[in-house]
């Protein structure tokens, strides 16, 4: 065999190693694609029946304090305290018991194999 048939032949299998890497890259940039977005998907779906529930229960809360207190506005008033004080300490918490987390846990799922 000369040696042009053993640089195309070596050029075709280049070729087709090429190829079948894109491929491969393509296929595992999809799986990880869709692993993530299921996950997103359905934390989104628990964070929505979560969501709901402390509504209502909000709700709840406010009139049950409303009748209690036998005021309409006070119940709904304490109840929006509670969460204003939840809120204030979240802003100041956020860094280290919200983003960080939040930032590991989508880092770690790019990088996951699964």
């Amino acid at each position: 065999m000369s040696d042009v048939g053993k640089i195309e032949e070596i050029t075709e299998s280049l070729k087709s190693y090429i190829a079948t890497n894109y491929e491969l890259i393509k296929l595992k940039a999809i799986e990880r694609f869709t692993v993530i977005l299921a996950d997103l998907i359905s934390d989104f779906l628990v964070g929505l029946v979560l969501f709901l529930f402390v509504f209502f229960t909000s709700l709840w809360a406010g009139f049950y304090l409303s009748v209690r207190l036998g005021d309409n506005f006070s119940g709904f008033a304490i109840v929006a305290g509670f969460y204003l004080l939840v809120g204030l300490i979240m802003l100041i918490v956020r860094k280290k018991m919200v983003e960080k987390p939040l930032r590991n846990k989508i880092v770690r799922k790019i990088m996951s194999n699964k």
